[in-house]
C-alpha cells in the first residue's frame, strides 16, 4: 500500500486483481477443512456472546461472595465492556501485522485462561482485572470470526455461510441468562467461568487445525497516537453509558469529566486521521458508499438488538414476578426465531433482493415491538413466546443482508479492518441503545407516577363509590400504600410500553436506508448446489 497519504481505491470496480482472484482461498480449501473451520469459528463465537450476558443472573450471587455493594459488583460488568471495546478498536491493526490465524488463536487461547481466572479470583478487585483482561483478550473473536468465514466461502455462498455464523450471534445473549442462572442455581457461580475452559480449549485445537492462514501486512505500523485518542474516548463512553443511569447524568461530576475527555478524544482522533499519512484506521474504508452506510445502518442495528431483550427482562420479573429461570424459559424462543431465520436466509439470499430481505427482517421487529407496546400489566405467556419469537426472527433475518451488502464492493485487503470497525459500531450501538431503553423507561415511569397521581384527590369522585375498592382508600396509611403501589405498576407499564414503541419507530425509520445501498442483484442458481455446510 503507498505511504504517501493516498490510500488505493476501495471499490471492486477501480481495483485491479479482484473478481474470481479474490476467492482463491476459498476454493484452495476441501470442504472437510472448510466445514471443520466453520464449526470452530462457531462454536468461539457462541461461547463468547454468551459470556457477555450469562454474568449478568450470577451478579447478586458474586455480590453476596465479595461482600460487595451493588456499584462495586457492578464493575465487573463495566471493566469488561470497557477493556472489550478498547480492544475491538485494535483487532484490525494487530491482525494485518502479526497474521489472523496467529491473532483469533491468542485470542481464543486468552480468554479461556482469563475465564479459568475469573472462577478462582479471591477478591472483587481480583474478579474486576481478570474480567478486563477476558473482554480485552477475547475482543478479537468476533471480527475475525466474521471476516474468517467471509474468505473461506466463495462470494457467492457468503449468504448461507454468514447465516449458519450468526445462529452464534443471535442465540448467545438469549440462551447466555438461561445457562447463566441454571449453572448458578444447581453449582456456584464460579463454574459459569469454568464452563468456558473445555469448550475453549476444543476451539483452539479447531481453529489451529482446520483454519487457513491468510498474507500479513509486515511493514505497516500501529499509529499509537491515533490508537491512545480512540481507546480514551472509546472507554469514556463505555464509562458515561454504564454508570450515566447510576450516577444521575450530568449531576454527576464523574459523567460531566468522562464525557469531556470523549469529546477531547474523538476530536483528537478525526484530525489526527485526517492528517497523518499512516491513520489507525484506513481512509479507503470511508470511500466506499456501501461501507459507510452500513456502518451507520449496523450501528442502528445495534440499537434494536439488546434493548428488547433487557426491557423484557425487567418486565417479567419486576412486574409478572417472574423467576430468573422462568424468564429465561419464556425468552428462548428468541433464540430459536434466530436459528430459523439464520436457516431460511441461507436459501433465500441467492434468490430474493438483500435489500428486500433486510426489510422484511426490520418490520418483523416494528410488528414484534408494535405487540409488545400494547401490552396490560400481564402478559399472556403465549404473546410473550410469539413477540420473543418474532423478533428473534427479524434480528437474525436483517443480520445477513447487511453484512453482504456492507462488504459487498469492499477490496479483500481491507476486509478484517472493516469488520472489525463494523463490529466496534454495533457494541457502541448495543451500549446506547440499552442506556436510551433504561432512560425511556425510568424517566417515563417518574412522570407517569406524578401524573396518574395527580387524580388522588378527596375532590375526585371515584373514590366516594363503588368504583374504586376499599383497599385503595386514602383515609389512611394502608390504603394509601396500596394505592400507590397500584399506581406505580401502572407508571411501569406504560413506561416499558412507550419504550417498545420507541423501538419500533426507529425499525420503521431504519428499514428504507438499506435502499441507498449498493449491492449483488439476487441470482437463481440450480436447487442441486452445494450448501455453506459443505
Amino acid at each position: 500500500m503507498p505511504r504517501n497519504g493516498a490510500p488505493p481505491a476501495l471499490s471492486r470496480a477501480t481495483s485491479p486483481g479482484l473478481g474470481p482472484a479474490e476467492d482463491a482461498l476459498a476454493r484452495s480449501i476441501s470442504p472437510w477443512q472448510r466445514g471443520m473451520a466453520m464449526a470452530s469459528i462457531m462454536f468461539g463465537t457462541m461461547i463468547f456472546i454468551m459470556n457477555q450476558t450469562n454474568v449478568i443472573v450470577a451478579l447478586p450471587h458474586m455480590q453476596g461472595t465479595f461482600s460487595a455493594t451493588p456499584d462495586q459488583i457492578s464493575w465487573v460488568l463495566t471493566s469488561f465492556i470497557v477493556s472489550l471495546t478498547i480492544a475491538t478498536a485494535a483487532t484490525g491493526v494487530l491482525s494485518a501485522r502479526f497474521g489472523r490465524k496467529r491473532l483469533i488463536l491468542a485470542a481464543t487461547a486468552g480468554f479461556t485462561i482469563s475465564s479459568f481466572l475469573c472462577a478462582t479470583a479471591a477478591t472483587l478487585e481480583q474478579e474486576v482485572l481478570f474480567r478486563a483482561l477476558q473482554g480485552a483478550l477475547g475482543a478479537p473473536i468476533i471480527p475475525l470470526s466474521q471476516a474468517i468465514v467471509m474468505d473461506i466461502y466463495p462470494k457467492e455462498r457468503h449468504g448461507a455461510a454468514l447465516g449458519l455464523w450468526g445462529i452464534g450471534i443471535t442465540v448467545g445473549p438469549v440462551f447466555g441468562p438461561l445457562v447463566g442462572g441454571y449453572v448458578t442455581e444447581v453449582y456456584s457461580w464460579p463454574w459459569i467461568f469454568h464452563f468456558n475452559v473445555p469448550i475453549g480449549a476444543v476451539v483452539f485445537l479447531g481453529l489451529a487445525a482446520f483454519v487457513p492462514s491468510a498474507s500479513r501486512d509486515r511493514v505497516r505500523r500501529m499509529d499509537w497516537y491515533g490508537f491512545a485518542a480512540l481507546a480514551l474516548g472509546l472507554a469514556a463512553i463505555q464509562l458515561v453509558l454504564n454508570r450515566g443511569q447510576r450516577q444521575d447524568w450530568l449531576a454527576s461530576s464523574e459523567i460531566v469529566i468522562e464525557l469531556a475527555l470523549a469529546g477531547f478524544c474523538l476530536y483528537v482522533f478525526v484530525v489526527h486521521s485526517l492528517t497523518t499519512r499512516t491513520p489507525f484506521i484506513d481512509r479507503a474504508l470511508f470511500r466506499d458508499r456501501n461501507v459507510v452506510l452500513g456502518f451507520c445502518l449496523v450501528f442502528a442495528w445495534g440499537l434494536m438488538l439488546h434493548s428488547p431483550l433487557v426491557l423484557l427482562s425487567l418486565r417479567l420479573q419486576g412486574l409478572g414476578n417472574y423467576p430468573v429461570l422462568e424468564t429465561g424459559i419464556l425468552m428462548a424462543p428468541r433464540g430459536v426465531g434466530g436459528i430459523v431465520a439464520m436457516l431460511v436466509i441461507g436459501w433465500l439470499i441467492t434468490r430474493v433482493s438483500p435489500k428486500h430481505l433486510f426489510v422484511l427482517g426490520i418490520l418483523c421487529i416494528a410488528f414484534a415491538s408494535w405487540i409488545m407496546s400494547g401490552w396490560p400489566i400481564e402478559a399472556v405467556d403465549r404473546e410473550v413466546i410469539f413477540t420473543a419469537f418474532l423478533f428473534g426472527f427479524g434480528v437474525a433475518f436483517a443480520w445477513v443482508p447487511l453484512s453482504i451488502l456492507t462488504f459487498s464492493t469492499i477490496d479483500p485487503r481491507y476486509r478484517t479492518e472493516g469488520v472489525t470497525f463494523f463490529n466496534l459500531l454495533l457494541n457502541m450501538g448495543l451500549g446506547v441503545g440499552i442506556t436510551i431503553a433504561i432512560i425511556v423507561f425510568s424517566q417515563g415511569t417518574q412522570v407517569n407516577h406524578e401524573w396518574l397521581a395527580s387524580f388522588a384527590t378527596p375532590y375526585n369522585e371515584l373514590f366516594h363509590d363503588a368504583h374504586v375498592p376499599r383497599q385503595w382508600s386514602l383515609d389512611g396509611p394502608r390504603g394509601l400504600s396500596a394505592f400507590d403501589a397500584e399506581v406505580q405498576r401502572q407508571a411501569k407499564t406504560i413506561a416499558f410500553n412507550n419504550a417498545f414503541y420507541l423501538i419500533m419507530l426507529t425499525a420503521l425509520a431504519v428499514a428504507p436506508l438499506i435502499y441507498f445501498l449498493s449491492g449483488p442483484a439476487a441470482r437463481r442458481r440450480p436447487l442441486a448446489a452445494k450448501t455453506a455446510t459443505d
